[in-house]
C-alpha cells in the first residue's frame, strides 16, 4: 500500500502528538497533582489551626462567687493580705496608661498586656497605687475596653498577683459595665429639660409644645 505525503504527514503528526500526551501523562501531570494536593493538604491544616486557634482563645466567663469583694481603701492599705486572690471591686475609669507595665518585680510586659486606671472614690484624681493589667488579646475582643469613656462605672474582677511596692498589681480577668457616663449626662440632661418644663407658666407651656409641633411640620 502506497501511502501519499498527505497520509504520511498525518500520521506522523498522529504520533508526535501521541508522544505528547504519553510524555504529559507520565511526568507534568503527576507534578501538578502532586502540587495540588500540597495545597490542599496545606489550606486544610490552616483552617484546622485557625480553629483550634479560636476555640484556645475563647474566653470562659469567670464564676462571679470566686470572687471576694473588697474595698479599694482596704486593698491599698494591704496589698499583702490579697495576694495571689481573687477579688473584687467597683471604680471609675480614668484612663489607660503604662503603670503597670514592664516593672521587672511585678512583669507584664507592655507587647502582651495594656494597662488601665481608675479614679479615687469621689474624685477625679487617678489612682495610681492600683495598678491594672489585661492581656491584650483579651481586650481586642472585649467591647467594653474597646469603648471605654471617661467616668465609666466599671465592676473589676481580678486577681492580685505582686505587692511589690507595697501596692496592689492586679491581672484584670473580667470587667463589667455598671453605668455609662455619657449614658449618665443623658439621663441628667433629659431630667433637667423635663425640670425646666415643669417650672414653665401655662402659657410658655404652650409656645413650646407649638415651636415643637411646627418644627416636626417642617421637617
Amino acid at each position: 500500500m502506497i501511502l501519499t505525503r498527505s497520509k504520511k504527514t498525518k500520521i506522523k503528526r498522529s504520533f508526535l502528538i501521541a508522544c505528547l500526551v504519553f510524555i504529559f501523562s507520565y511526568t507534568l501531570l503527576p507534578s501538578l497533582c502532586s502540587q495540588d494536593l500540597i495545597v490542599r493538604a496545606k489550606k486544610t491544616a490552616e483552617d484546622k489551626s485557625d480553629k483550634e486557634e479560636a476555640t484556645k482563645e475563647k474566653k470562659e466567663p469567670v464564676n462571679e462567687s470566686d470572687f471576694q469583694p473588697v474595698l479599694i481603701g482596704t486593698l491599698l492599705e494591704k496589698p499583702q493580705d490579697y495576694l495571689n486572690k481573687k477579688i473584687k471591686f467597683r471604680g471609675k475609669f480614668s484612663s489607660f496608661t503604662t503603670l503597670a507595665l514592664d516593672y521587672k518585680p511585678a512583669m507584664r510586659a507592655s507587647k502582651d498586656y495594656i494597662s488601665l486606671c481608675i479614679f479615687r472614690t469621689d474624685s477625679k484624681i487617678p489612682l495610681s497605687e492600683l495598678k491594672l493589667a489585661y492581656p491584650v488579646k483579651e481586650a481586642k475582643e472585649d467591647k467594653i475596653i474597646r469603648e471605654l469613656e471617661e467616668g465609666d462605672l466599671l465592676e473589676i474582677y481580678g486577681q492580685v498577683f505582686s505587692a511589690a511596692l507595697d501596692e496592689p498589681w492586679v491581672d484584670i480577668l473580667q470587667i463589667k459595665m455598671i453605668e455609662s457616663a455619657s449614658k449618665k449626662a443623658e439621663d441628667k440632661d433629659i431630667k433637667g429639660s423635663e425640670k425646666s418644663q415643669d417650672n414653665k407658666s401655662p402659657d410658655e407651656k404652650k409656645e413650646a409644645t407649638k415651636k415643637k409641633k411646627n418644627k416636626k411640620e417642617s421637617k
